[in-house]
C-alpha cells in the first residue's frame, strides 16, 4: 500500500508539473515615452498576444524612454524591453526582435546649395529633440565628417515646430531619422516641401560603414529608389546611408524555450495586426551570426536557426531516467512484496511445528491436568491458524497439513486420557 501511494504521488505530482508548465507565463515590458511608436507597438503586442491565447503574455510598464527601460531590466524590474539601440542597450539583456528599422538622412534645400555634409558648416540643422539620442547621433555623424558641433547650430525641434522652422528659414537643413516608407516620415517630407516650396534635397550618409565600425548600434542601410514615393521618384537613385534598429531585448536570465515561444507568437501578429498597426509589418528577425555587433538571446536564435527544442527534447532523457527508475522501483517493490509474504508464509507456518512438538508431549503427559492444557495451547494455535488463513497468508494446502496435526493432536488428546483413566 506504501509503494501504491508513492506511486500515485509521483503521477500526481507529474500532472501538476505539467498543468503549471502549461499556463500562460506573463512577462514585464519595459517602454517609453507613453505615445511613442515603441508603445504603440508594444500596445500591439500585449492585444495581439492576449487575443490569440498565446503562451506567454505581457504587461507593459511605462519608463521615460530608452535609457530608462535599459535600466528597469538591468535592475531586475523588467524581463523585456523595447528600446532604440543607438540610445541605450541593457548589459543584462541580448536582442529578441528588430522592431523597426530607421534610416538617417539630411535634408535641405537646393538654395542652401549643401550638397555633402561638410557644407554643413556654419549652417543651422534641425533635429526632433525627442529622444534626446537623436541630437547624439548627429553629433555622431558630424564628426566622422569632422564637422565639429560648435561649426554648426543645432535646434532642437518638436514635430510640431518642424514646418515652422523651416518656412521662417529658421533652420538650413533637417536631420530625419525616421522608417523609409512610414506614414510619419511621408508626412514629414510632404510637410517640408510645402514649407520649402520644392522638392528637400536629400543627403545621404555614405560612410556608413565607417560609422558601424566605430559604434555597434549603428548599421549600414540603403533607401532604395523610390523608398519615399513621388513622380519622379524620391531619391531618384539609391542612396547609402546608416540605419538605426529598435529592439525588442529579453534579460539573459530567462528561459530559452519561453524566448523562443515569445518570438514565434510576436512573429505571427505580423498577420494578425497587419490591417490595425502597418508598422508591424516590419517585423525582421535579427542576424545570429556568431560575429553579430550586437548579441541575439539564445532562445531566439534557437528558434529563429531552427533549433528550438520541443518539451520532449528537453525533458525526454528525465522521462527516460524516470521510467527506469519507476520499472526498477516496481521490481524492487516486487521482490520486497514477494519477501514479506514468504516472511509471513513461515510466521503462519510456525504453529505447525508447534503442534508436532505438543503431539509428542501429549503421549508421554502424566497428568490430566497438563493434558487439559495441552488441548487449549493446541485450540489458541488452530485460533491464529484460521486468522492467518483469513488474511491470506496461507493457501489451501497449508490448511490442509493444518487440519491433519490438528486431527492427531485431538486424537492423541483422547488415546491419553483414556489411558490415564485406566492406569
Amino acid at each position: 500500500m506504501t509503494i501504491a501511494a508513492a506511486l500515485l504521488a509521483i503521477l500526481g505530482v507529474t500532472a501538476a508539473a505539467l498543468y503549471i508548465y502549461n499556463q500562460p507565463r506573463t512577462l514585464r515590458l519595459a517602454v517609453g515615452p507613453l505615445g511613442s511608436e515603441d508603445a504603440r507597438m508594444a500596445a500591439a503586442f500585449v492585444q495581439g498576444l492576449n487575443r490569440d491565447k498565446a503562451d506567454v503574455r505581457i504587461r507593459l510598464l511605462l519608463t521615460e524612454g530608452a535609457e530608462d527601460s535599459a535600466k528597469r531590466i538591468d535592475a531586475g524590474e523588467a524581463d523585456l524591453a523595447l528600446l532604440r539601440a543607438d540610445i541605450a542597450m541593457p548589459s543584462t539583456a541580448d536582442t529578441v526582435l528588430i522592431t523597426r528599422r530607421t534610416f538617417p538622412f539630411i535634408i535641405t534645400t537646393k538654395e542652401t546649395a549643401i550638397g555633402r555634409i561638410a557644407d554643413l558648416r556654419g549652417r543651422r540643422i534641425g533635429v526632433g529633440r525627442n529622444p534626446a539620442g537623436n541630437i547624439v547621433l548627429l553629433k555622431r555623424v558630424l564628426g566622422q565628417y569632422e564637422v565639429r558641433p560648435e561649426e554648426v547650430e543645432i535646434v532642437g525641434l518638436t514635430q510640431d515646430e518642424i514646418v515652422t522652422a523651416a518656412k521662417d528659414r529658421r533652420i538650413d537643413a533637417f536631420f530625419s531619422i525616421n522608417a523609409v516608407g512610414s506614414h510619419t516620415n511621408n508626412d514629414g517630407l510632404r510637410r517640408l516641401r510645402e514649407a520649402w516650396g520644392e522638392d528637400p534635397v536629400l543627403i545621404p550618409i555614405r560612410e556608413a560603414d565607417a560609422l558601424a565600425a566605430h559604434y555597434r548600434a549603428i548599421e549600414t542601410g540603403e533607401i532604395v529608389r523610390g523608398a519615399l514615393g513621388g513622380d519622379p521618384p524620391r531619391p531618384a537613385e539609391s542612396l547609402q546611408t546608416i540605419a538605426i534598429t529598435s529592439r525588442l531585448v529579453a534579460a539573459q536570465s530567462l528561459d530559452d524555450t519561453l524566448v523562443g515561444n515569445l518570438t514565434k507568437d510576436i512573429l505571427a501578429l505580423r498577420l494578425t495586426l497587419a490591417s490595425e498597426l502597418p508598422a508591424i509589418q516590419a517585423l525582421e528577425t535579427p542576424s545570429t551570426d556568431k560575429d553579430a555587433p550586437l548579441p541575439v538571446h539564445t532562445g531566439a536564435a534557437a528558434y529563429i536557426d531552427g533549433e528550438q527544442e520541443s518539451f520532449f527534447d528537453r525533458y525526454g532523457d528525465w522521462f527516460y531516467i524516470g521510467a527506469m527508475a519507476l520499472s526498477a522501483l516496481g521490481t524492487g517493490a516486487a521482490t520486497i512484496l514477494g519477501r514479506e509474504g514468504a516472511t509471513r508464509r513461515r510466521r503462519a507456518m510456525a504453529g505447525l511445528d508447534t503442534l508436532l512438538e505438543l503431539l509428542g508431549t501429549i503421549r508421554s503427559c502424566e497428568d490430566e491436568a497438563e493434558l487439559a492444557r495441552l488441548g487449549r495451547e493446541a485450540d489458541m494455535v488452530l485460533t491464529r491458524v484460521l486468522a492467518d488463513y483469513a488474511k491470506g497468508d496461507l493457501d489451501a494446502a497449508a490448511l490442509a497439513a493444518y487440519r491433519l496435526a490438528i486431527d492427531q493432536v485431538g486424537r492423541a488428546v483422547a488415546e491419553r486420557q483414556r489411558a490415564l483413566a485406566e492406569g
